[in-house]
């Protein structure tokens, strides 16, 4: 590997650079040393060094009996060759009983291999092919791929509305607080080692397991360009690159609705390294600073599903076990297309709100912004095209982020001061409410409804009316009136 680091990195035009040769370099290596292809259906994996030696003799003493035609070289030979069959045998044999030992190990990989054997094993591979796609607008169905990409794109990636920003320019951002950013070798070469090896790559076609090799100097190289990145507050160039492949999601009767499709983004391995030292950072400060209200769930340590049922528990429980009877009743809403919805203006104003890093707040702005993506289905790739919305789904840092996001509504209700308790699981924003007269719940529910939607059409957000859940916890449901709606 040649690439000097004598040379400090002090702007945005030589960090690209770099991170350009960088993966140049890796991509060379890879095609120089690394097996692309896979292996072909009449490969042995049996085979071993004394299958090619006896193979190697036993020819050899055929060519010996064709020049000499005796006898006793014809029984040499056949001799030799019943020798060459039962190495063969056993090399089989230890091979398919290594196999089954594997398999044997985990409980759920034997089951996986028997209904392979049963179903998959006797058909042949069939690539699957996009079903026509219905314009929502004329009803009109499309089979071309390039109308079908357009169809896709305004479904995956949003453009915002015109929202009422102004209270923007007007609040008061406090001083922010200093934190030390700067990031180890070590704290590289351990978030690279966490990333699974057999990830899928993105257009630069590297993989984990090229990171993970012990190249020393290469963990200095990318040691350099993250500090850089964060001294510049700036997210490098082919960072911003994605492939995003396009899913049909199981067990629907049709796929003409572009509804029934999901998608996958494949990110440069090395970004992917970046953003977990950043959720790392984030992380960290939001929780020794108490950024984030105790309601907020989900990507934040011991704050899990099983974490957030228990919480729910006990409330419910702790509400049942007053001396007065209180009866409780949970209202559950779920912001439609949350993550692709994100208002990165208000995003970016409320790590300002509160009080992160100057260089946290600038990062995740570039982070944010210039992004291009192509799609990928039926074994074509469209064109890159620039995404403005989605903070990217299902990675840590959208989900963090997105905390950030929706803390204002959980400040909102909690300074309500009246009986309710809000819990947040990302993009669900569950209340609950408690009195002792039905009537007064379903007022309280409804005056905490109104500051949802008024927190909504502030930050371009939408709650789905139709996966509205209201549940009631009532432990004797005949001493109270069941049917008051709100």
């Amino acid at each position: 590997m040649h690439l000097s680091l004598n040379r400090s990195l002090n702007s945005k035009t030589m960090m690209n650079e770099r991170m350009c040769k960088v993966i140049k370099m890796l991509q060379k290596i890879i095609e120089k040393f690394i097996l692309l292809t896979k292996s072909s259906s009449w490969a042995k994996n049996f085979w071993n060094s004394n299958c090619s030696k006896i193979v190697m003799k036993s020819r050899w003493l055929r060519i010996v009996w064709k020049i000499q035609s005796t006898l006793d070289a014809w029984n040499e030979y056949l001799k030799h060759n019943d020798h060459k069959n039962k190495i063969i045998w056993q090399a089989k044999r230890a091979h398919f009983r290594s196999q089954m030992h594997e398999l044997s190990d985990a409980l759920k990989s034997i089951w996986c291999f028997a209904k392979w054997v049963r179903i998959e094993s006797q058909l042949s591979k069939k690539l699957s092919q996009f079903s026509s796609l219905k314009w929502s607008d004329t009803d009109q169905m499309i089979t071309t791929f390039k109308k079908k990409i357009e169809i896709l794109r305004e479904k995956f990636f949003l453009s915002f509305s015109q929202t009422n920003i102004n209270n923007i320019a007007n609040s008061f951002i406090l001083l922010t607080m200093s934190f030390d950013l700067r990031i180890s070798k070590d704290e590289v070469r351990q978030t690279i080692k966490r990333i699974k090896a057999d990830k899928a790559s993105n257009i630069s076609n590297i993989s984990n397991k090229v990171l993970q090799t012990d190249l020393a100097k290469l963990i200095s190289i990318l040691t350099s360009l993250f500090n850089a990145c964060v001294t510049h507050r700036y997210h490098l160039k082919q960072f911003k690159k994605t492939q995003t492949i396009v899913l049909c999601k199981s067990k629907k009767s049709d796929y003409i609705d572009s509804k029934t499709y999901w998608f996958i983004a494949l990110f440069n391995i090395m970004k992917k390294a970046l953003k977990l030292i950043m959720i790392k950072r984030l992380s960290d400060i939001a929780e020794t600073h108490h950024m984030l209200s105790d309601a907020q769930m989900k990507a934040r340590c011991k704050r899990f599903v099983i974490s957030t049922l228990n919480l729910l528990v006990d409330q419910i429980h702790m509400i049942w076990d007053c001396k007065i009877k209180y009866v409780a009743f949970m209202l559950s809403l779920d912001i439609i297309e949350a993550f692709n919805w994100v208002l990165h203006v208000r995003l970016l104003h409320t790590l300002k709100m509160k009080r992160t890093s100057d260089y946290i707040v600038e990062w995740a702005c570039s982070f944010l912004k210039n992004r291009e993506t192509s799609l990928r289905f039926d074994e074509q790739t469209s064109d890159m095209r620039e995404v403005n919305a989605d903070i990217s789904q299902k990675f840590l840092i959208s989900l963090i982020l997105f905390l950030f996001f929706n803390a204002s509504l959980i400040e909102k209700c909690e300074a309500l001061k009246i009986k309710i308790e809000v819990l947040n699981f990302v993009n669900d924003i569950n209340i609950l409410a408690y009195n002792k007269f039905i009537e007064e719940i379903c007022k309280t529910l409804s005056k905490v409804h109104d500051v949802c939607m008024k927190w909504a059409c502030t930050h371009d957000a939408t709650f789905a009316s139709e996966k509205y859940e209201l549940t009631h916890f009532i432990r004797k449901s005949k001493r109270f009136d069941m049917m008051t709606s709100i």
